[in-house]
């Protein structure tokens, strides 16, 4: 990795996560006030169909067949290589394979329309699939060419960028969702709106990929098999990945609709919404951190790339910590207060889910590290493993214990893979010594865990159904757990490299290997 990157890839990293995180937080405002507000609007039974629409919709993702990823990792290898010439001959391969994608979504789209009426058996609700389908569909199939621009500015580590464009498309679709529920509309107006927000900031994230990266341009050349098959073959396990994670997360509505109805679809609505929350904070968190240790392989520089990872795995578990607790903590006045006592029995699938994603999203570099190194393979195992055995006992629980067996299901799967498999196979696969790294996680989880229950303690009060007290104690709460973390989960090295990557000392002259020192 060139010297001149690495200068500035500290400020990147730190400036894209504070971005990436100030969007989830607007994300989950916006959504935390638009969900109560649509479902009061179109009833339990109109919006659980909304949710079944937005899963089919959802499927769609394995049309990537994991070639986002692939993209990303390419390019940051020839980046980190200093070959614009190679970051060249990967874009124009991955343009023209997530075109013929979206071609395939456009396909996909017509045969789900034809077939509504053995989704629906009502004639009004088949008309109604068929046209939300469509819109939705056109929406995603746009999408997977301009994913290859969106991965052009990631592998720059222009997170702020695409920060940016996320921050303009969520004020734009909250304004017209708003606008088109106060209007009367209906599911299909929620759809035409999710369309027309998407694409003002398309042409937006293209000129700015191309201004970052000259060698972005489009060629007329023959299609590079070799280099296809190379990103094929990247892919081939993530898209068997993604496949599991469709069985984790986004299987069950389907399986509550088949067994209790669409009316539970929303009710488990309620709790999963904290979910989607919690993963993306730890995605905008800890995302950015495969760009810098794809480079790092690229460059041959395992030292540095260990130290990246360690420091990633303690952010990871410090924020992680953080989140599932307060979910526990705060859920249950925070439902009564938000969706109503009619919501109620959303609070223990949510706890449920929360424990089941804290096992998952804190060893998340683990599974960064495996892409990053192209030892991912070992990942679509112990996923393709966990999302079956999550399948299989939701279908078990469902009938005698409701949304919560689903969730169970969900927890169950997550303990058995990431505490038992997880950490032996990524150390056996890594070359990390496995014991050192268990008494890591376990020493630095001890300690969060710690702080956390002491947070929670002394905010206690506030935990009543009122957002002034529950606002007041959260803050409370983060303050106490953040200095606590400041300085007893950072070591004084780590808390002196976060500070000067603060600074204007860090735009200038941090080295993120150094700012990601290891622990002692």
């Amino acid at each position: 990795m060139p010297t001149g990157k690495l200068k500035s890839a500290g400020y990147k990293l730190l400036s894209g996560s504070v971005l990436r995180m100030g969007n989830l937080v607007a994300s989950a405002l916006v959504g935390l006030f638009l969900l109560p507000f649509i479902v009061h609007h179109l009833g339990d039974r109109l919006y659980g169909f909304w949710s079944l629409t937005a899963a089919f919709i959802g499927y769609y993702g394995l049309l990537d067949l994991g070639l986002t990823s692939a993209i990303s990792q390419y390019l940051c290898i020839a980046i980190g290589r200093n070959d614009p010439a190679e970051s060249q001959k990967v874009f124009n391969t991955a343009l023209r394979i997530q075109s013929f994608l979206g071609c395939l979504a456009l396909l996909a789209t017509a045969l789900i329309a034809v077939s509504a009426p053995l989704f629906c058996h009502n004639p009004e609700d088949a008309a109604l699939f068929w046209r939300v389908i469509a819109i939705l569909g056109i929406n995603a199939a746009i999408g997977f060419p301009a994913r290859v621009y969106g991965g052009i500015l990631e592998a720059e580590l222009r997170f702020d960028i695409q920060s940016g464009l996320t921050l303009f498309g969520l004020v734009l679709r909250t304004g017209l969702t708003i606008w088109a529920v106060l209007a009367g509309g209906g599911l299909l107006a929620l759809a035409w709106v999710t369309l027309v927000s998407s694409l003002p900031a398309i042409p937006v994230q293209i000129w700015y990929a191309k201004r970052q990266a000259p060698w972005a341009r489009i060629d007329v050349l023959p299609v590079a098999w070799a280099r296809t098959k190379s990103l094929f073959s990247y892919s081939a396990y993530t898209a068997v990945t993604m496949l599991a994670d469709t069985l984790r997360f986004q299987i069950d509505p389907l399986v509550i609709s088949a067994f209790i109805g669409l009316a539970a679809v929303t009710h488990y609505r309620v709790a999963t919404v904290f979910m989607a929350y919690f993963i993306n904070a730890m995605i905008s968190t800890g995302g950015i951190f495969q760009p810098v240790l794809s480079q790092l392989h690229g460059a041959g520089d395992r030292n540095a790339l260990e130290k990246v990872f360690f420091f990633a795995t303690k952010v990871s578990l410090c924020i992680s910590v953080f989140i599932g607790f307060s979910l526990i903590s705060w859920g249950k006045p925070f439902i009564n207060r938000w969706m109503g006592p009619h919501y109620q029995d959303a609070y223990w699938p949510m706890v449920v889910l929360s424990l089941a994603v804290l096992l998952d999203v804190c060893q998340g570099p683990s599974i960064t590290l495996l892409y990053a190194t192209f030892n991912h393979r070992f990942y679509t195992y112990v996923n393709a493993a966990e999302g079956i055995i999550n399948l299989l006992v939701s279908l078990l629980l469902v009938r005698s214990l409701g949304i919560l067996g689903v969730a169970l299901g969900t927890l169950i799967a997550a303990f058995v893979i990431r505490i038992v498999v997880q950490p032996f196979f990524v150390c056996r696969v890594s070359e990390l010594h496995y014991s050192n790294y268990m008494k890591f996680l376990g020493g630095n989880l001890l300690r969060c865990a710690c702080l956390m229950g002491a947070a929670i303690t002394i905010s206690a009060w506030g935990l009543r159904s009122s957002y002034p007290y529950l606002v007041s104690s959260a803050v409370c709460a983060a303050a106490v757990y953040a200095a606590g973390s400041w300085l007893f989960v950072f070591n004084r090295r780590e808390r002196e490299q976060l500070l000067a990557a603060i600074t204007n000392r860090g735009r200038k002259s941090i080295d993120p290997a150094a700012a990601v020192a290891a622990v002692q």
